[in-house]
């Protein structure tokens, strides 16, 4: 286990580094804390990040979840009317 500075990790993985520090902060990256600079494992913070995403593309930004399949017959006009 290879720890890396934020800095570090962000430029490995083409991040803002305010991002990742700011992903720490909040608790959703895996990190130490050494005095005042951030560790992390490289491969535990990609595998936290890819969990995050996968939950954020579950959902839309109204909390509804995405439905994978497509509404055919879709009546625009009824749409319209119920507005």
């Amino acid at each position: 286990m290879e720890l890396v500075t934020c800095d570090e990790y962000a430029k490995s993985r083409g991040l803002s580094l305010v991002t990742i520090r700011r992903y720490c902060r909040e608790g959703i990256v895996p990190y130490l804390r050494i005095g005042k600079v951030y560790r992390l494992d490289p491969p535990l913070v990609d595998e936290a990040l890819a969990q995050v995403m996968r939950e954020n593309m579950e959902y839309r930004s109204n909390g509804i979840k995405r439905s994978r399949k497509r509404r055919k017959n879709f009546d625009f006009e009824a749409a319209l009317k119920a507005l």
